[in-house]
């Protein structure tokens, strides 16, 4: 084994927020951390989620030892059932992560593939050469954890997603004395995370939230609160209880994904809850005394607090009177919907409160002092910042540089690169693909880029469907009929349609190729000379 070397393969998370998911090999061994997906970007029109792509994975998988969680939010374990139609693994990770990807992964009919392994925040395990040992850290999800990795030419050190919160809700720290116990001989390599590498000093505690919507609950005296927060900020959650419980308010909740974490995070005891503070959604209870949590902080076109806003609601009609609390910051890309939903709330009467307002949400990321914290705590060797947009990647490189660590140790990678590693140097080997698959509906990996390049011409300039009769010498033999949907109104463009007929009639007399395509750059180029727009064309010739 001495002249083995580790690889450390990034399959997504680097130059995006989301789909995290990580390679480690040495030998004929290779384990992975997390596996996340991305939600769309606003213009993947029809797209569900995005993956990483699995391929090396797959067709490793008899050297696959195992899957390790760093904590249970989506973009850290939303692919897992999506793998696990191609293989068969053992899974690890804390009680609250490993009961939400078992939830997951029987709601994909795939949990016979998995055999999932609750271990301790403080607890090491070996998977093949890899001893695997957790720290607890703070972050926005109960159970999160760090990863120390001991390999046979050193150790990797994996942040997951961190701050260093020392009031933090759910009371659970960032334990860096343990990664100190964790790592005597030091540190080979330190993935860490990257994402408010743009945010200068600290990340304020979770304590200022509560003590902010404490102070809201006592001015909402005489109408409902409402609370839009992410489904899976369990922490927070908690610190909504104990203020609903403290202000006298019974609580319903609203949103599938928000009542199953709910149950679940009861069930493990990462919740308390006081007997009868929970009530159904329909109970009759007067106003001043309900506080109703509700999923869609991000504006998501089918979650409840946006049902709401949309008047959609089957059992809430928001009305003046109400205090409506968006808990979450709002994600890059969602600013367009979340800002349309405000709108319609602030409509409908309620007393909209937002994170332009008040301090309602903090990030469960580390902000730059924290980044310096934790890279004085490791002392690396080698530096790879992950999980972070590509800025967010290079400033915290430029950190590590600012604190003596040359350039030369420190890789800024994309996903699909190779680091490799033989303990004493470190290089870039040939690169894996490592690209998005897109998700929609059933369909997996089968909606490419010529496809989202046609449904945003689409979504741009519509579409115009030209049906042409045909005989067997190509000879027009009747009226052609052109439909528009996107482009023009077919009954308001009379004259534009009329033109276009015939254009198709003129072809038709005195062309020699009348093939799909060529009848379809003929009829492009003649809506672009009329209207200065493409609208995609699709020719349909009729034999008759």
């Amino acid at each position: 084994m001495a002249n083995k070397k580790l690889r450390i393969i990034p399959i997504g998370g680097l130059g995006e927020i989301g789909k995290n998911m990580t390679v480690l090999e040495y030998g004929r061994n290779m384990i992975l951390v997390d596996c996340g997906v991305m939600f769309p970007e606003s213009d993947m029109y029809g797209i569900d989620l995005v993956l990483p792509q699995f391929d090396y994975v797959v067709q490793n998988q008899d050297q696959l030892r195992g899957i390790v969680l760093t904590h249970g939010h989506m973009d850290h374990i939303g692919g897992l059932p999506y793998l696990m139609r191609q293989i068969k693994t053992t899974i690890y990770g804390t009680g609250l992560t490993i009961g939400m990807v078992k939830r997951q992964l029987e709601e994909g009919k795939v949990i016979q593939q998995a055999n999932l392994q609750v271990v301790q925040e403080k607890s090491s395990f070996q998977l093949g050469p890899f001893k695997i040992s957790l720290f607890p850290v703070a972050h926005s999800i109960p159970g999160s954890v760090g990863l120390v990795i001991d390999t046979p030419v050193g150790t990797v050190v994996h942040t997951g997603d961190y701050k260093l919160d020392e009031t933090p809700a759910g009371g659970q720290t960032t334990d860096l004395k343990r990664l100190k116990k964790l790592t005597p001989n030091g540190v080979l390599a330190l993935l860490a995370d990257s994402t408010n590498a743009d945010r200068p000093g600290r990340t304020p505690t979770e304590r200022v939230v509560s003590d902010e919507l404490d102070r809201l609950f006592a001015e909402a005296k005489n109408g409902r609160i409402i609370i839009a927060t992410f489904a899976s900020l369990l922490a927070r959650l908690q610190e909504i209880i104990n203020l609903a419980q403290k202000h006298g308010r019974k609580v319903a909740l609203t949103g599938r994904s928000l009542v199953e974490n709910v149950e679940l995070a009861r069930d493990l005891g990462y919740l308390k809850i006081p007997n009868g503070l929970l009530v159904d959604i329909d109970s009759r209870v007067p106003d001043k005394k309900l506080l109703i949590l509700s999923t869609g902080s991000q504006g998501e076109p089918r979650s409840s607090l946006n049902r709401m806003a949309q008047g959609e609601h089957r059992q809430i009609q928001v009305k003046k009177g109400d205090t409506i609390i968006i808990s979450g910051g709002t994600i890059p890309g969602n600013e367009e919907e979340v800002g349309r939903m405000l709108n319609k709330l602030f409509e409908r009467g309620a007393n909209v409160i937002y994170g332009k307002l008040a301090n309602i949400h903090v990030s469960g990321h580390g902000s730059r002092d924290e980044m310096q914290i934790m890279l004085e705590t490791v002392k690396p060797r080698y530096f790879i910042p992950v999980h972070g947009e590509t800025r967010h990647l290079h400033l915290h490189a430029r950190i590590a540089e600012s604190m003596g660590m040359s350039s030369k140790n420190v890789f800024i990678l994309n996903n699909g690169a190779t680091w490799s590693s033989d303990g004493e140097k470190a290089w870039l080997d040939k690169p894996i693909p490592a690209v998005d698959v897109l998700v929609d509906g059933r369909l997996v990996g089968e909606v490419g880029a010529m496809v989202m390049q046609d449904r945003q011409r689409l979504s741009q300039d519509g579409f115009i469907v030209a049906l042409i009769p045909v005989n067997s010498r190509n000879k027009l033999v009747g009226e052609p009929e052109i439909i528009s949907r996107g482009f023009v109104q077919t009954n308001g463009s009379t004259d534009l349609l009329q033109a276009a007929c015939k254009e198709i009639k003129q072809y038709f007399k005195h062309g020699t190729n009348v093939a799909h395509d060529n009848v379809r750059d003929m009829l492009q180029n003649f809506f672009f000379r009329e209207t200065q727009s493409r609208p995609v064309v699709l020719p349909s010739i009729i034999r008759v």
